[in-house]
């Protein structure tokens, strides 16, 4: 709490030089015998200065003591009483003084009723304002007394000088004993107040420190009885001193059983309750302690009431606001694991930004490399534009803009736009879109040594509320999670291109150019024995060369239908009938494929079934020479059915290990569909495989 000269009120004091002077003027004045109005004015002035002069005092007195603030706060009424108590006397007086036959009625005399009137009243507000001195210094130690001497006797003189009035004791002065007397005590406040001898500018009382508090402050006996209250608490509780004054802290707090009780054996305990006010509930931190005599017996209990609503209302806030983020970073997580690629991934990450933050678009613009051009933005994905708005931001120029801002933005910091359709620095093109505040996100990559930035996220609200503070700081974390996301996600899709890639050059260096090569090699050897002049049969080796050739064309086309994205959201058969004519149909292989009108399956058991006969297929296309392939797929009652037969040069199953003609590939996918894998080979005999899969569950 700071105190300073201020809190004495130095008006009352200043009103109470300027009374002084204008009285001290009018007599003088008056005694020169060049006062310029009449006796009645005169009269009028030396009433009125008495009246205000004890008023001014009296309120010093009222501010010295810190005694004004503690009666407006216990009672409210203290001011508009007050106010009429001390303008009444006067006006009254006045009002007799300028009425001439008021005049000649109540001011005629040396008893008057005016006189008799001002006398008490004056009277009265000194000894008042005498006592709320002499109280407040008679606590303080006595040199503290001794200092504020001169405040003390300057209160006193004006009252000695009416005392006089009152028993009629008639003291001859050269200036009326009134005003000297309030000169007198004028001289002595104005010293005590701007004296360095005293040690407070402001007495400190208890009125000052309790009724001050923010804290709530209660005092209860050894019965539990409400003995002392102060406002902070009475507006906690919602009831007034008088109401529970005396009163039994449980019949008061009647949900807080036994809360004195346990304080037994303890000198202080604190604990957290809530409280129902006459508006919402309160949550306060209460602090209770034993008041004990010098023989350490226990009379009473303090009660110290904090309100920590507001702490608790912004924890609570804060918590939420962190229970949010997290299930908004699990959802954009999960999505990311559950797309399929990175435009589904951000068509539902959007939906979750624009629902979780009140917004109504956004917009996600991304980097793109192109050949021979620097880095640039694109729009990726964008929600919530209406469609004759879409286009504007689908321009080049609105990319641009928001580059050129990302690349001067040294900080990486967030651009939060408000009064959007106003702001000079909106092109007029995008005012139409009709937001009211937009907030620009960077998405940045930290890597260690530097940042690297992947694109911006824009979010739009129609609403006068702006982004604050706290939701720019939750955007920047999830834009940071969808940065990372798309960046693991473009590193993946890079790696599995550089995975197949290389997996394609493997299986053309170890199929199709060993065919090619051997055709080379064969036609080399069939041209140098002819020049060697070998006999050599021309049938012969064309034959092979034939062979070679058809089954090199037979593996590209194997890789070119490869290299195509597989998409069975037609459905399995559909999938098969398309593999068969692409492939075995151009490879002068007889390939059928016979199946139910219906088969009943889940998605990823027809995606297990469909890789195990690729898998089968390209096995028959690579080693087996088989002429001609019928799949079958069949439903029964409980499962499904997938057969493929060839009638190739087959094999000995024994001798091949559990990873050859990728059989291990086919049977855990098999296992993974909780299906069944059955194998038939032998040299000469063909192949037969049958994989069984349970139907779909109703």
């Amino acid at each position: 709490m700071i105190l300073s000269k201020k809190n004495t009120d130095t008006s009352s004091l200043s009103i109470l030089v300027a009374t002084i002077v204008v009285w001290g003027l009018s007599y003088f004045l008056y005694k020169l015998g060049v006062f310029p109005f009449s006796l009645q004015v005169l009269t009028s002035i030396n009433y009125f200065c008495m009246a205000v002069a004890a008023t001014a005092q009296f309120y010093f007195s009222l501010y010295y003591t810190n005694r004004l603030s503690w009666m407006n706060n216990r009672t409210r009424w203290m001011n508009r009483f007050a106010l009429f108590f001390f303008f009444l006397t006067p006006v009254v007086i006045q009002i007799i003084i300028w009425n001439e036959s008021f005049r000649s009625l109540y001011l005629s005399g040396e008893n008057s009723i005016v006189k008799q009137i001002n006398t008490f009243y004056i009277f009265t507000i000194l000894a008042a304002s005498n006592l709320f001195l002499i109280d407040t210094f008679a606590r303080k130690p006595s040199i503290h007394f001794v200092r504020a001497g001169t405040i003390v006797i300057g209160a006193l003189l004006p009252f000695l000088s009416r005392l006089t009035t009152v028993f009629g004791i008639n003291i001859e002065t050269e200036i009326p004993l009134s005003l000297l007397s309030y000169s007198l005590a004028t001289a002595g406040f104005s010293y005590g107040i701007f004296s360095s001898r005293l040690i407070e500018t402001t007495p400190i009382t208890r009125d000052l420190v309790v009724e001050g508090m923010d804290d709530g402050w209660m005092v209860v006996d050894h019965q539990n009885k409400i003995v002392d209250i102060n406002s902070s608490a009475e507006e906690m509780i919602g009831l007034s001193h008088k109401k529970i004054y005396g009163e039994s802290i449980d019949q008061i707090l009647t949900d807080w059983p036994n809360i004195l009780h346990s304080t037994k054996g303890n000198k202080e305990i604190e604990m957290r309750r809530s409280v129902k006010s006459k508006k919402d509930w309160r949550y306060l931190n209460i602090r209770i302690s034993k008041l004990t005599d010098q023989n350490n017996e226990s009379f009473g209990h303090l009660i110290l009431w904090r309100d920590i609503t507001g702490r608790k209302m912004a924890n609570d806030a804060r918590q939420r606001a962190r229970d949010e983020l997290l299930v908004l970073l699990n959802a954009v997580s999960s999505a990311a694991s559950r797309s399929v690629d990175l435009d589904e991934f951000l068509s539902e990450s959007s939906y979750q930004i624009v629902y979780s933050f009140r917004s109504q678009a956004i917009a996600i613009f991304l980097t793109e490399e192109n050949k021979g051009s620097p880095l640039s933005l694109a729009l990726k994905s964008q929600f919530g534009f209406q469609a004759d708005h879409v286009k504007e931001i689908q321009k080049d120029s609105l990319a641009a803009t928001i580059y050129e801002w990302l690349t001067h933005n040294e900080d990486n910091q967030p651009l939060t736009i408000d009064n959007f359709t106003d702001s000079v620095n909106v092109p007029a093109n995008l005012k139409k879109l009709g937001f009211d505040c937009v907030v620009l996100i960077p998405l940045i990559i930290s890597t260690q040594n530097e940042k690297n930035i992947i694109g911006c996220l824009c979010l739009g609200r129609n609403e006068s509320i702006t982004y604050s503070q706290d939701e720019v700081i939750r955007l920047s974390t999830i834009s940071n999670q969808i940065a990372t996301l798309i960046d693991n996600n473009r590193r993946r899709q890079y790696a599995i291109a550089l995975s197949e890639r290389q997996r394609l050059l493997r299986d053309l260096h170890d199929s199709v150019s060993q065919k090619l090569y051997g055709l080379v090699a064969l036609t080399e050897a069939a041209q140098a024995g002819m020049e060697a002049g070998s006999e050599i049969a021309p049938l012969q080796v064309l034959t092979r060369i034939g062979e070679n050739a058809r089954q090199a064309v037979k593996e590209m086309r194997l890789f070119l239908y490869e290299m195509q994205p597989v998409d069975l959201k037609d459905g399995l058969v559909s999938s098969l009938h398309h593999r068969l004519a692409a492939v075995e149909g151009r490879a002068d292989i007889k390939a059928r494929l016979v199946t139910d009108e219906i088969i009943d399956l889940t998605k990823d058991r027809e995606i297990a079934l469909y890789y195990i006969a690729q898998e089968a297929l390209n096995n028959i296309l690579r080693h087996a020479h088989a002429k001609i392939v019928l799949i079958t797929l069949k439903q029964t009652r409980q499962n499904v059915i997938l057969k493929i037969v060839d009638d190739g040069r087959g094999f000995d199953i024994k001798k091949i290990d559990g990873g050859g003609l990728g059989l291990g590939n086919m049977k855990e996918r098999a296992l993974q569909a909780n299906g069944k894998f059955k194998l038939i080979s032998a040299p000469g005999a063909g192949t037969q495989i049958t994989i069984t899969v349970g139907r779909k569950s109703k």
